[in-house]
């Protein structure tokens, strides 16, 4: 193939203009002559360096060249939607027209290549690194634990940046609102924000000015790193254009009947609607960001005019700097800076947007309602000339040969009151489940002058006007009961909205429109409106978060009980630690994406690849029948699981099954091969989708054992003073690990090496080989990190590592798989749903006699992993009950195979228990912390399954937590609260935790060896890094044992050579055990060099190791850690929460107001690292209970909500605004690994109680209108279910 050309020109200050191919490039690289031909190169100057590339494909994006140079791996990819944010880079450019650069954090894989013409570009590499220096940012993240996994610090590091280059003296705020564009899954944002702020004008301690901030770029001056020759440009790829005038735009148009045109300026359209297949092509791309005449503003007498091109972030700081012009010119900025994120907004046009709205029938454009009831113009141009059109005209407008040229903004009129709404699924970077903007002229005596404008969003496929409300509005007086009234009534018969089945309920986005025009209403008559009801005519506004952390530690342990950061975290922030997706490529290395079924429970009867075989890039697609004969197919071959198809044959199980693999020359191309391929069915029939329809279906697992058995619960309950009877259900979670699904497998001469983000490498060791036919000695599997996992990556990566093993087998060249986020959504499994029915019997006082309840949980099409047991195991969570009747059923649906998620089956047994007690204490009409404390569990008592409690500090954990989290005041003033507060209310709960870790049956090698040169230390041990800090710790662990410098001590990849036959890290077992075989292999290696040093006398460790190699000492010890236990778990863990949320009855919004954590982390070996722990897995535990959730077709029973734009974990602004973390003091764990307790899932299965808080304001907004008070709140309570428990009525409106 041909190859793309890059020169590197040095340093980009030398030429005065440089002179390549026919262009000619001023010092900042711009052109500076234009042409309407193509272009067919780009120049840019990347840290430091003048890069030129010609020939490259305009499909290619900045993102996908930057990583596919050595070296510049640190800018990573995940979703390509522009909504997780590690793929960000720093940018300065020049619009045309500006005096200045500007300098902004950008979405570096929604950036064609092509639109960075005489950009300054600066990746993580850029600013530092352990050869050049680290950068302050880079320090601070690390120094503060703010990067676990790693994989979205350089992320983070790059926006923070940005925003430094940008405003070199932020306010904390400005800070905090920076980040709305990057996703943590591991952390829990709290550390990240702290190392933020430290650069805070406004924080405590002292400022670092900008200077002090910038590093020697270590780039400078290194040749040329080529460019990857599947970036060719290919023959049926788009044309680009980069014309200087709207007339060359024109005219290209003109020119191209019938060619799919597509006008572009930041190009972040197509994060939300990507191009997949070939019916997504375009024939030409014209770049607008060369026309100055469409970055015009100016500002007359009466309006705004802004040019096309005009960025969403440059639109905001206009609107901001002129507010005083015209009065709604602040709230429009409000709303735009809810629009996308700060990296999307900096590059995407406001006209883009409303093109986007335009051009599709889904987009909930919040550009498009505020301007609309901002009175906003559009002049628009064609061939034909130019003409101005409303915004609801626009909607009507054939664009395919037309051009937005600018926006007409007017002034507001003297008495015009603007408010503008936006209600989402989270805080932040979130499509609106409605939005609306409401402009209304009104007098000095609040009556109506003239017609109002009411605009909703995401009512109808397009913004809708309350026309029938607005006409009755004119010449009403809003003092007038009667009015609001009248006004409510004929908006209920304006807003009538549609049913798409992603959208929220019909019955919630009519009572949410209806809720924010009542808003509107109470904010133009705020001065005449009563207290009680005022907080809902202002907004709430988030104040900054803040943490504390407290633990203790024991410094003669030290560097055990020591808390230090990551050892890897600096080269995590600086893009040095690499991942699988990370390793360089190989030469003539393949590309692999699956091809999935679009239809559940369907007979397959073949696959059309006539559309594939003619596309650029393609190699082959193999299917079941090119495994090799002794091969299976096969991945999962661990004793005690059933086989699971790496490809499905003759039957689709669910929508999304793997059926076929294509290989192709670059992983972009082999997705949209993937996506051309169309598979055949016959025998269709409705998929089984959730739990209730396989009870109906009576689709089940054979039983997954015994029911729970303790004591006799019929008779108990009989017995009982009172019966209560009830069922609850939550729901799945996708495991959002940052680095999606990964493997990369080279044939060698003696069989293959895979290089695997899994956490099992035993697995996928035996995975391979067995869908090869080959011996198990012939595969060795290395992963030295994982960019996040949380169970995701124990039994589901085996499957991409065998796929890319028969790539290998059949072309004999290497074969990667780096998995799109749509592909891994829809494919892999994820957290178990669970439902539970259940019977109790109590006393008066709550105390529960006896519990008969049936557990149903979700295994998918498989049930391999099927975590029922795990439920069970955790069902009584800190309660003490005598008489248990518990029956598991594991339902079989059409869905994909579920599998472990942090905390597997006992965040949902949990959750069950916590909602059984509260149910007890609502149904009783008794305090619910009361009734928990009456049934909590004492030392000596009997779990249901049969372990003793003989280390029990439940009761001294919960009595703690209460009175530091001053619960009984926070009550009082809550209720005060809720009593003076119509609209708004507060909830408070407080949830114990009792959380069993077992260790029989987990074996684990550890190999510790001393090198005689120098006396370092290498260390490789059967756990993997995946972001909990095991690495660390083993480090810690052998450097105390040993006696040396922690310095000293390097981390080896963990691969199935060193530790064969080992178990899955998992169950937050694996840093304990791994510490345990590092312990007893420094031990053996202490007692052998012992007799040296006393012979020796006093020396340096280097000369100690030198003579023990001299006389023949083994320096290595090899350690097998096979733990067994008399019980099911070694101890248990335990702990309380306290959380506090904050409510709007009327939207359903909710913030979470305080958490207090106590946590009994033992001795904890390493407290910086347990209390991220804590953090992160409590705040991705608040994303199960409030944010994240899952819509299928009923009909195919493909997942809709599959990517970023659909599926919601949480921001860093959902986090708790005060948030104090505990690691109980001076605890020491007799049971467990040098005194410690684990840290990575207990403390998740204690966020319900974000959940309670919530469902304690829910109710007493029930109360208001007498609504009852005894319900159960499934997980995920979001927002639109939260509102709609609230009843809201609008016959309840007042003022």
């Amino acid at each position: 193939r041909e190859s793309v050309s890059c020169t590197t020109m040095g340093n980009a200050e030398s030429p005065t203009v440089a002179h390549i191919g026919t262009q000619q490039l001023g010092t900042d690289g711009s052109e500076m002559t234009t042409q309407v031909n193509p272009k067919t190169s780009v120049s840019f100057t990347l840290n430091s360096d003048a890069v030129f590339v010609e020939n490259a494909s305009p499909y290619l994006s900045l993102n996908d060249w930057l990583r596919s140079q050595p070296g510049l791996s640190g800018t990573k990819k995940m979703c390509g939607e522009g909504g997780c944010g590690c793929c960000v880079v720093s940018v300065k450019r020049l619009d045309p027209g500006a005096l200045e650069e500007s300098a902004i954090s950008i979405i570096s894989c929604l950036c064609p290549l092509y639109s960075v013409e005489g950009w300054t570009i600066t990746t993580v590499e850029g600013i530092g690194s352990s050869r050049s220096g680290f950068h302050p940012i880079q320090v601070r993240v690390a120094e503060r634990n703010g990067s676990q996994c790693g994989y979205c610090t350089p992320g983070f590091v790059m926006n923070m940046y940005s925003l430094l280059d940008q405003n070199p003296k932020p306010t904390k705020q400005e800070i905090e609102d920076n980040f709305d564009g990057n996703i943590c899954r591991c952390t829990g944002y709290r550390p990240i924000l702290e190392a933020m702020k430290t650069f805070a004008v406004d924080n405590d301690i002292a400022w670092i000015d900008i200077e002090d901030l910038s590093t020697t770029c270590p780039r400078t001056g290194k040749p040329c790193r080529g460019l990857c020759k599947a970036h060719v440009r290919g023959p049926t790829d788009p044309l680009w254009y980069r014309p200087s005038t709207l007339a060359d735009v024109l005219t290209i148009i003109q020119n191209n009947p019938g060619s799919k045109v597509k006008l572009l300026v930041g190009d972040t359209g197509k994060g939300v609607f990507k191009v997949m297949s070939p019916a997504d092509y375009f024939d030409i791309f014209i770049d607008l960001k060369g026309i100055s005449d469409l970055y015009q503003t100016q500002l007359t007498g009466s309006s705004l005019t802004v040019g096309a091109a005009v960025t969403l972030a440059s639109l905001i700081q206009i609107l901001q700097e002129n507010q005083q012009v015209s009065t709604n010119f602040q709230y429009i900025a409000k709303h735009l800076l809810k629009v996308a994120n700060v990296p999307v907004r900096n590059v995407g046009s406001w006209a883009g947007n409303l093109m986007l709205t335009h051009d599709h029938n889904d987009f909930p454009s919040d550009v498009f309602t505020v301007l609309a009831a901002a009175g906003a113009t559009l002049t628009i141009a064609n061939a034909s000339g130019s003409n101005t059109y409303t915004l609801l005209d626009f909607l009507k407008v054939d664009m395919t040969q037309s051009v937005i040229v600018s926006m007409e903004l007017p002034f507001a009129s003297a008495g015009i009151i603007f408010r503008s709404f936006k209600v989402m699924p989270r805080n932040q970077n979130s499509r609106a489940y409605v939005n609306a903007a409401f402009s209304m002229q009104v007098d000095p005596n609040s009556t109506v002058q003239g017609t109002p404008v009411l605009v909703f969003g995401g009512i109808q496929a397009h913004a809708v006007l309350a026309v029938n409300t607005a006409n009755l509005l004119q010449q009403q007086n809003l003092l007038d009961p009667n009015t609001l009234k009248s006004a409510m009534a004929a908006l209920d018969q304006d807003i009538v909205p549609d049913a798409p089945l992603v959208a929220a309920s019909v019955q919630y986005r009519k009572s949410l429109a209806l809720s924010l025009f009542y808003k509107y209403y109470l904010a133009c008559i705020v001065d005449h409106v009563s207290p009680r009801v005022v907080t809902a005519a202002n907004p709430y506004v988030r104040p900054i978060s803040s943490g504390t952390q407290s633990y203790s530690t024991v410094p003669s342990n030290y560097p055990i009980t020591q808390p230090i950061p990551k050892l890897a975290s600096k080269l995590q922030a600086s893009g040095e630690a690499q991942y699988t997706t990370d390793i360089p490529p190989y030469p003539d290395e393949l590309a692999a994406a699956f091809v999935l079924t679009t239809q559940g429970n369907a007979t397959i009867t073949g696959i059309n690849v006539d559309l594939a075989s003619k596309m650029p890039g393609f190699m082959m697609v193999l299917t079941v029948a090119d495994i090799p004969q002794g091969g299976q197919n096969n991945f999962l071959t661990a004793v005690g699981l059933h086989p699971e198809p790496v490809f499905a044959t003759t039957f689709s199980e669910y929508a999304g099954h793997a059926v076929a693999l294509v290989l192709a020359d670059t992983q972009e191309y082999a997705n949209a091969i993937a996506q051309s391929i169309t598979v055949n069915y016959q025998n269709v029939k409705k998929p089984i989708l959730t739990i209730q329809e396989a009870i109906t279906a009576e689709s089940f697992f054979p039983s997954p054992g015994p029911p729970i058995v303790m004591g006799n619960a019929k008779d108990a309950i009989a017995g009982s003073a009172h019966i209560i009877t009830g069922d609850i259900s939550c729901g799945a979670q996708y495991h959002f690990y940052m680095e999606t699904q990964t493997s990369l497998c080279i044939p060698e001469e003696d069989g293959y090496t895979v290089h695997s983000s899994t956490q099992w490498t035993d697995l996928t060791q035996s995975a391979v080989a067995t869908v090869l036919g080959i011996p198990v000695s012939s595969v060795d599997v290395t992963v030295k990190r994982v960019g996040g996992a949380y169970g995701g990556k124990i039994t589901r990566s085996p499957q991409i590592a065998a796929a890319c093993a028969l790539g290998a087998y059949a072309t004999k060249r290497p074969v990667r798989m780096h998995m799109d986020i749509d592909t891994n959504m829809q494919m892999i499994g994820k957290r178990e749903p669970y439902y539970a029915t259940f019977t109790i019997g109590c006393t008066d006082s709550g105390v529960i006699n006896g519990i008969e309840m049936t557990v149903y949980n979700d295994a998918g099409c498989y049930g391999n992993d099927s975590t029922v047991q795990a439920a069970l195991n955790a069902i009584d969570n800190a309660y003490f009950v005598q008489n248990w009747l518990v029956t598991p059923v594991t339902c079989k649906t059409n869905t994909a195979s579920n599998t472990a998620c942090r905390s597997p089956g006992t965040l949902p047994g949990i959750f069950i228990m916590e909602s059984l007690v509260d149910y007890v204490a609502k149904s009783l009409n008794l305090n619910v912390e009361q009734v928990k404390l009456a049934n909590l569990y004492q030392q000596g008592q009997v779990t249901p399954y049969n372990i003793p409690l003989n280390y029990c500090s439940i009761r001294d954990i919960w009595d703690q937590l209460y009175k530091s989290a001053e619960v009984d005041a926070r009550k009082q003033y809550i209720s005060q609260f809720n009593e003076i507060n119509r609209w708004r209310k507060r909830g408070i709960s407080v949830v114990p935790l009792k959380f069993g870790l077992g260790w029989s049956g987990a074996p684990y090698t550890v190999l510790v060896s001393i090198y005689a040169t120098d006396g370092t230390v290498a260390v490789t041990h059967g756990g993997v890094e995946v972001g909990q800090g095991i690495n660390t710790k083993v480090a810690q662990v052998a450097a105390k044992t040993l006696g040396i410098s922690i310095d000293m001590i390097k981390i080896k990849p963990s691969n199935s050579l060193t530790n064969p036959n080992g178990m899955t890290t998992g169950g937050s077992i694996s840093s304990e055990l791994a510490c345990l075989g590092v312990l007893n292999a420094c031990t053996e290696l202490k007692h052998r060099i012992t007799p040296i040093q006393q012979v020796m006398g006093n020396p340096t460790w280097v000369e100690l190791i030198q003579k023990c190699y001299s006389v023949g000492i083994d320096l290595s010890s090899k350690q097998f850690t096979y733990q067994t236990t008399d019980f099911a778990f070694a101890y248990f863990s335990y702990g309380a929460t306290c959380a506090e949320v904050e409510l709007d009855v009327l939207t359903g919004e909710t913030q979470v107001i305080r958490v207090d954590i106590l946590y009994d982390c033992g001795e904890s070996i390493n407290p910086d690292i347990d209390v991220g722990q804590v953090e992160g897995a409590f705040v991705m535990g608040m994303g199960y209970w409030m944010t994240e959730r899952f819509i299928y077709d009923p009909d195919s029973g493909q997942l809709l909500t599959h990517n970023t734009w659909e599926y919601k974990p949480p921001s860093s602004q959902d986090i708790p605004i005060d948030w104090r973390v505990e690691l109980l003091k001076n605890a020491p764990n007799p049971i467990g690994i040098l005194r410690s307790k684990a840290s990575g899932e207990p403390p998740q299965c204690m966020s319900c109680s974000v959940l309670f808080a919530a469902k304690r304001a829910v109710e007493s907004a029930r109360a208001e209108i007498q609504g009852s008070q005894v319900f159960s709140l499934d997980g995920p309570a979001t927002t639109d279910v939260i509102q709609q428990y609230c009843m809201v009525d609008p016959s309840q409106f007042f003022f």
